[in-house]
């Protein structure tokens, strides 16, 4: 079997960025359901900075068409074009570890492991509260 999907994208959004992120989700991805993407902060860095993180397959055209002009696609033609644009200014592809003022992501291949990626995005997880 195979695959157009060759590569594996984890994704690093802060917090505050998420609702943005979604919206560059929509845009980027093949589904509705992509404003949904990050949710929940459940990674942090050194300095305690919280971050939603996805991880997922993509195609090579991945960085090619994070980088061109945004269109609404046919699957979300309401979405909203100024929030996922500033989203895509934020992107920083396979350019270090995850900071506040950026959505770090780590490209490789489609096998390579989640959370090695993570690992070095310079994340950790948000210790649970539950006892």
């Amino acid at each position: 079997m195979t695959t157009d999907y060759i590569q594996k994208a984890t994704i690093a959004t802060p917090i505050n960025h998420t609702p943005d992120a979604n919206q560059l989700a929509l845009a980027l991805g093949e589904s509705n359901a992509d404003d949904r993407t990050f949710t929940t902060a459940s990674y942090q860095d050194a300095d305690g900075n919280l971050y939603a993180v996805c991880s997922t397959v993509a195609k090579p055209i991945f960085v090619q068409i994070a980088g061109q002009p945004l269109q609404a696609p046919e699957h979300a033609p309401d979405m909203d074009l100024a929030a996922a644009t500033r989203s895509q200014a934020l992107l920083q592809i396979n350019g270090g570890i995850a900071t506040p003022d950026v959505i770090a992501v780590i490209l490789g291949g489609r096998l390579e492991s989640a959370q090695d990626h993570i690992a070095a995005l310079g994340l950790s997880r948000v210790p649970s509260t539950i006892e």
